[in-house]
């Protein structure tokens, strides 16, 4: 039995009051909207409930087409058409709202920024005025002791050359730690032993002591006034030889070298680190007037 069409008006239909029915689209009153292709590819009418699906579809293409449009842009881009000047402007804006929020222009971090920035400026191939690393014979470096003023004042430590003429009032002739200049003296560094001890012999050292070594080699490496200028080729120590015995006590006048060692009871012992700078714990040689690092 086929299904009743509704569409079709019965005697009944015809009631005062009742409105006749007619298939959709052939009513004069009907609306008429145009057919368009939704996100499926089905064509489907422009009617009100329609339209935010077709909108969000519409809005999907637009993206669609302005991210392919960027990869085309991106790929054929030339360095040209970098925005330096924006880049410009940011870099000097920094400055000001560092100043205006912290007082500082560079937001506090000039402590922690500049020290490596200078260390590795030193070195830099992109560096014009950059030392060139240079190997000394102790026999070579002995002659920048100060003795004479045409040189320039080297010491070493671990191997390890620095300039310091920039101090020659301290490590010049004359001056308190002139003893360290012209040589590897990296065990009195340690020890505090300024007369018996200035020798690149750590044999012996605990490795609480050899830290402290560590401790002096970057406070020369970062010292804004001294430089790296190469390294000394010392000789081989002989194991046979004995280990150089620790320092009498009056050896020691004063301040002591970071990690210190005296002896004790028991053979040498590490005197603990003051908790200061190079600065304010340097060594002091005997007989010496008191200076600086």
């Amino acid at each position: 039995m086929d299904a009743p069409d509704v569409y079709t008006n019965t005697d009944e239909d015809y009631l005062a009051g009742t409105r006749k029915r007619s298939r959709p689209g052939t009513d004069p009153s009907d609306k008429h909207y145009e057919q368009v292709t939704d996100g499926a590819g089905r064509k489907v009418s422009n009617k009100p409930p329609n339209k935010p699906f077709l909108k969000a579809k519409a809005q999907r293409e637009a993206h669609a087409a302005r991210v392919a449009d960027d990869a085309k842009r991106r790929a054929g881009q030339n360095p040209s058409s970098i925005p330096w000047g924006t880049i410009m402007l940011v870099f000097m804006f920094l400055p000001l709202l560092s100043q205006f929020s912290t007082g500082s222009w560079t937001f506090n971090l000039s402590p922690h920024i500049v020290p490596p920035i200078q260390k590795y400026w030193k070195t830099s191939p992109f560096n014009p005025n950059k030392i060139k690393l240079r190997q000394f014979t102790p026999e070579r470096l002995a002659r920048h002791d100060g003795s004479n003023p045409n040189l320039p004042l080297y010491l070493a430590i671990d191997g390890q050359v620095f300039d310091v003429s920039s101090n020659r009032r301290v490590y010049g002739p004359g001056g308190s730690y002139n003893f360290m200049t012209g040589k590897d003296a990296s065990r009195a560094f340690i020890t505090g032993c300024f007369e018996t001890h200035q020798t690149h012999d750590l044999r012996g050292l605990s490795v609480e002591e050899l830290k402290a070594l560590d401790h002096w080699k970057s406070f020369f490496a970062d010292h804004k006034s001294y430089a790296l200028v190469g390294h000394v080729l010392n000789p081989d120590i002989d194991p046979s030889t004995p280990i150089p015995p620790p320092c009498d006590q009056d050896e020691q006048p004063g301040g002591t070298a970071p990690g210190s060692s005296h002896a004790g009871p028991h053979g040498p012992q590490v005197r603990p680190a003051p908790a200061q700078s190079p600065v304010e714990a340097r060594p002091q040689a005997k007989g010496k007037a008191k200076g600086e690092l």
